[in-house]
């Protein structure tokens, strides 16, 4: 008897193979699909809205965003990867379905999802950063769609001072850059200018009386002008970042620091991008030192990348190669072995030590 006989091959659930189903019968698995599930049956009306046009993609979307802004329910960790999901499948429909036909509906909608961040981390806990990738992949579509809005760059300056000085969470880091190429470089010396006369502008009871309940250390106007300037620093910043400006960037710098890991490295890149290598090398080495003085290995770590472009483009190759023997030491990172050479000249032992994390 065949051992094959009575088999039926079942044939791979696949695009391709669901086409040939037609749309009356992919119609019909949809609408079994989606009954009782609430999301599925948010993303069906979505594409079909899509399938109308951007405008009417866009007001259910809107509804959406409304909904969101309303509900209070906490989202526990149980929930959390199907509510991401949902929010990741807004973005993804603000792209595919408004993005290519109205660049300045799609961007409007980008920041309203943007200003949906106060009331959505106040019902989760992103401890694993979940919701905060998705805000940040926000920022990154509205830095394809700037170069394509039709406004003016004053009136965006300001919207984008106002974004910035009331985003409790981070959902509006990186919005210069992504912005950089509507604002121009009238719109950016607008926002310097701006950014500092607010700045210096007394606080408001209102600001004070927000405050108020955070901290004793210092008074509530102190706090207000500190959070102030402290936003100011970081907008300036970003314009220096934007216009290529490295002493400005390092002006919102202490000297102290500028030798805290995380800091240095990133204003030693911008120092080696713009051909100051020595300069770049001076800010690493004080901050290895710092790190050292601190018995902090993590920040050493996190300048390790910078350190090593800066003594090969020196020519600094012997200290470059005892740098990466002596990482490898500490954290049998088989790049850094390799970076020196590989496993030639090792002693049998350090021979199987560099095959087995190459691995």
């Amino acid at each position: 008897m065949d051992p094959g006989a009575g088999f039926v091959q079942q044939r791979p659930l696949n695009k391709t193979n669901l086409e040939k189903l037609g749309t009356e019968k992919l119609a019909g698995l949809v609408m079994d699909l989606v009954q009782g599930n609430a999301a599925l049956q948010r993303r069906a009306r979505l594409e079909l809205s899509a399938a109308q046009g951007p405008k009417d993609v866009a007001a259910d979307i809107r509804k959406r965003f409304a909904s969101l802004r309303r509900s209070s329910s906490f989202v526990d960790w149980r929930k959390q990867k199907a509510f991401v999901r949902d929010l990741s499948g807004l973005l993804r429909m603000i792209e595919e379905a408004v993005v290519p036909q109205d660049a300045n509906e799609a961007f409007e909608l980008l920041w309203s999802f943007l200003q949906l961040a106060p009331s959505i981390h106040k019902r989760t806990d992103d401890s694993n950063g979940a919701i905060g990738k998705v805000m940040d992949d926000a920022v990154e579509i509205i830095a394809n769609v700037a170069p394509r809005l039709n406004v003016t760059p004053e009136v965006l300056a300001d919207r984008i001072l106002d974004a910035v000085a009331g985003a409790g969470y981070g959902e509006f880091d990186g919005i210069i850059p992504a912005t950089a190429d509507a604002l121009g470089d009238d719109g950016l010396a607008y926002l310097r200018e701006i950014t500092e006369a607010w700045a210096e502008v007394a606080p408001s009871d209102a600001e004070m009386e927000a405050c108020q309940f955070y901290g004793r250390a210092s008074s509530a106007e102190d706090r207000v002008r500190r959070d102030k300037h402290l936003t100011k620093s970081i907008i300036l910043a970003d314009i220096a970042d934007v216009q290529g400006d490295v002493d400005a960037y390092m002006a919102r710098y202490s000297p102290e620091q500028l030798t805290f890991g995380t800091i240095a490295a990133g204003v030693a890149r911008r120092l080696l991008d713009a051909g100051g290598v020595d300069e770049a090398f001076g800010i690493i080495a004080d901050a290895r030192a710092a790190a050292e003085a601190r018995s902090s290995e993590l920040l050493r770590h996190d300048l390790d990348e910078v350190y090593e472009e800066c003594l090969s483009k020196q020519g600094r190759t012997d200290e470059l190669k005892f740098h990466l023997w002596e990482r490898f030491g500490q954290t049998l990172s088989a790049p850094s072995l390799r970076r020196r050479g590989g496993s030639r000249n090792l002693n049998s032992r350090d021979k199987w030590i560099f095959r087995a994390t190459a691995a």
